[in-house]
């Protein structure tokens, strides 16, 4: 069996290129069985690609009709990608929204503030993220570094998301190694501390194929290194595309599964009836 689900679809609530019935159309053709819908939550002065606060119940209302639409032909899951931000912890924004998701993700972009006031992300153009460290860490690349993966250890810890969302995304800007070696003992410690988090919490992580399609092989999160290490640790995976198009529905599916299987998995995790359950594939 192939795999079968998707749950980090973006669509035109925020960032993505297609409206979200386009989105739902296309995994249906491809033959996908379980998806979650994932908008960025709305983030102040990030409006460019974070869904506009003032959308939400639209966002509600649009997947409860694409779910009575396709009914049992396609699982459809409202979830939510949620910012963990260093400041003020899970994005407050979605507060009062979190016993409508079945689901959501949580992730770590923004590790501090520009001059204007504004939070810097560690998946901006290197260039941004240099003068981010450099504001906020004094040039310190390892202490940077070693923050991300505690706030993402303290995301899983506090606030309990379903799934980890592209773990090891400080990597994004570190092509040819220009800001850290990944082979590093104490950047190798760093991982470890996240995992063993996420271990603990039941924290299910996913393969992400999404950076990979817009910035090349070195955006393939986690690293190969990890996903061994997820496994040797039991820890749970699922296969996600971090969609924003919908011809990428399940880009790079039929490659990632022959990975999995090179490293003897045999299951990943897909959600039923809001659960989470091995899935052979």
């Amino acid at each position: 069996m192939t795999i079968i689900s998707n749950y980090h679809i973006h669509s035109e609530f925020c960032d993505g290129k297609n409206s979200m019935a386009e989105m739902v159309d296309s995994a249906a053709e491809k033959g996908l069985k379980s998806i979650g819908i994932t908008s960025h939550a709305h983030i102040q002065g990030e409006e460019r690609w974070t869904m506009d606060k003032g959308r939400i119940q639209e966002y509600f209302m649009e997947i409860n009709r694409l779910k009575g639409l396709y009914g049992d032909r396609l699982e459809i899951y409202t979830g939510m990608e949620i910012d963990y931000l260093f400041d003020t912890g899970l994005n407050p924004v979605m507060a009062p929204y979190m016993d409508r998701l079945d689901f959501f993700i949580g992730s770590v972009h923004a590790l501090g503030r520009t001059d204007d006031g504004n939070y810097w992300f560690v998946d901006d153009n290197w260039e941004n993220m240099e003068k981010g460290i450099e504001k906020t860490y004094k040039g310190d690349i390892r202490k940077t570094v070693e923050d991300y993966y505690d706030y993402m250890s303290r995301m899983v810890r506090e606030c309990k998301p379903d799934i980890a969302g592209h773990m090891d995304i400080i990597k994004k800007n570190n092509k040819d190694d220009r800001f850290f070696h990944e082979d590093a003992a104490w950047y190798k410690d760093a991982v470890e501390g996240f995992l063993d988090n996420a271990k603990k919490m039941e924290t299910v992580i996913e393969i992400n194929t999404g950076g990979l399609k817009r910035y090349g092989p070195e955006c393939f999160y986690p690293s190969l290194w990890i996903l061994k290490r997820i496994k040797e640790k039991n820890i749970r995976l699922t296969v996600n595309g971090d969609t924003h198009r919908k011809e990428e529905i399940n880009y790079y599916y039929r490659e990632v599964e022959e990975l999995l299987r090179s490293l003897d998995y045999t299951e990943i995790y897909m959600l039923k009836k809001k659960e989470w359950v091995p899935y052979r594939f």
